[in-house]
């Protein structure tokens, strides 16, 4: 059985989703981040790093959501990661532009609106990221004109972890109502019964 350490509202959620996709057995261990559980003894030999989220699978152990992502889907996915050499890198592209390019500017948003102490927070860095947002929406919403999905208009590991940060956006006030592409595939994505699962 795979042993998952996570925690929610961070990016485990998205191997949490994955996770609930290939519907194999798994066991959670919750990591608060908050009372430092990733910094125990115990935590630590099993994450040197004391990263989560960390899996492990018989005698393998990873961390890095998605690289967990990718695992997952090779090994046990069901279609999740293609066969084909075109379309993998198309996953490893997306995934990568959504974790590298749009995920800091969410996260530079939320840590100054919501987690950071008031005296802490920067309004400037929130508009500076917000700023930068539109581009990268405008390019998803191109990619997904006439598609149900990203890659070979099949659902794929693609959709998950770029729907696991774009999704982010929702909730730091991020307007979408411009982008009536974004809107239907998020939809569709998140109304599969294996994220509600991992939202639970």
């Amino acid at each position: 059985m795979i042993v998952f350490y996570g925690s929610p509202m961070s990016s485990a959620v998205r191997t949490h989703w994955m996770l609930e996709e290939i519907g194999v057995p798994y066991e959670y261990k919750r990591i608060s981040l908050r009372e430092g559980d990733n910094k125990k003894p115990e935590f630590l030999k099993v994450s040197p790093g004391g990263k989560i989220p960390t899996i492990q699978d018989g005698d393998v152990t990873l961390t890095e959501s998605m690289a967990i992502n990718f695992y997952l889907a090779e090994k046990y996915g069901k279609g999740l990661m293609p066969s084909d050499a075109v379309e993998r890198a198309r996953v490893y592209e997306w995934s990568f532009w959504s974790i590298s390019n749009v995920q800091p500017l969410l996260l530079t948003v939320l840590l100054h609106t919501m987690i950071k102490p008031e005296a802490e927070r920067d309004p400037k860095a929130v508009e500076a990221a917000r700023a930068q947002i539109p581009p990268y929406l405008d390019l998803l919403n191109h990619a997904l004109q006439g598609k149900d999905y990203l890659i070979a208009n099949r659902f794929t590991v693609a959709d998950l972890n770029t729907a696991s940060v774009i999704g982010l956006g929702s909730f730091v006030g991020v307007d979408f109502s411009g982008y009536a592409n974004i809107q239907a595939w998020l939809a569709r994505v998140q109304s599969r019964p294996s994220f509600a699962k991992s939202m639970e």
